[in-house]
């Protein structure tokens, strides 16, 4: 059931960065940022090209590449943050420019991909894996 109270005239809503993009814009940056804790998994060692990544936004796809970028934060640290880019499923094999999709700012947190800035709520799961090429898939000889 929705409620319908109106908010006071005197109460004022702080609107604050969700991304580097608004910060370059002018939204108020409260500076607080998650990072990947050294020697702790990143967001390339969680997903992998050929993965396939859902949002909890509900867009997702196939990982064709993941790339690692800095941002330099007004409290003068550079912080890691990675681009998934990924194509819709049906698109996997063969795909054109046109079809890549981006999700920026990811950072590793535990086991979580989760956006940089703290006020981004959103987050990244791998939904399927594809085998690592390393794995031999298994055989059984029948020995008579």
């Amino acid at each position: 059931m929705r409620s319908h109270h109106k908010q006071s005239p005197t109460a004022k809503h702080t609107w604050e960065a969700h991304s580097t993009y608004t910060a370059d814009l002018g939204v108020p940056d409260r500076r607080r940022y998650r990072r990947t804790p050294p020697g702790s998994p990143t967001v390339a060692d969680l997903v992998r090209p050929g993965d396939t990544v859902s949002t909890s936004y509900s867009t997702g796809g196939v990982v064709i590449e993941v790339k690692e970028y800095f941002y330099a934060a007004p409290t003068s640290e550079t912080l890691s943050h990675f681009t998934i880019v990924y194509v819709p499923p049906d698109r996997a094999t063969k795909y054109r420019d046109s079809d890549h999709h981006w999700i920026n700012e990811c950072v590793a947190v535990g086991d979580r991909i989760l956006m940089l800035f703290e006020a981004n709520r959103d987050e990244v799961f791998v939904v399927d894996r594809i085998r690592p090429p390393d794995t031999q898939p298994s055989r059984t000889i029948l020995i008579t």
